[in-house]
């Protein structure tokens, strides 16, 4: 019975490949949609294909201030869009601080960042 099962059946039928997909781990939520957010390889990007929400882990905003764009930031934005973030570099004084990254999504191409300081 074994063998006639195996004979049959050798393959996943095409119509039931999705059943069998593999699903990625979710980083949080989509600002635009609220569709999981998972990572690939050069982004964290919406798993909703309708939408264009992606954040690029080579984005100018952290290249500049030699920070790596890490998925615990990319959690904490897509959580709160706040992201407490130390030792950032300051290219106009060349020193380094802490401050707090805000997620400033306009719902266009691309998503924007911007810095608070906290004053003392």
């Amino acid at each position: 019975m074994a063998r006639e099962l195996v004979q049959t059946h050798a393959a996943v039928q095409e119509d039931k490949k999705s059943l069998f997909r593999e699903e990625k781990p979710s980083i949080g939520k989509c600002p635009r949609c609220g569709s999981p957010v998972h990572e690939g390889k050069k982004s964290y990007y919406c798993s909703n294909r309708e939408c264009a929400f992606v954040m690029w882990k080579n984005d100018r905003f952290f290249e500049e201030r030699k920070t790596a764009f890490s998925p615990k930031i990319a959690a904490a934005l897509l959580k709160s869009g706040k992201a407490n973030v130390k030792k950032l570099y300051s290219p106009k004084t060349g020193k380094t601080y802490d401050g707090t990254v805000v997620l400033a999504d306009t719902g266009g191409k691309y998503v924007n960042y911007r810095i608070e300081v906290r004053k003392n």
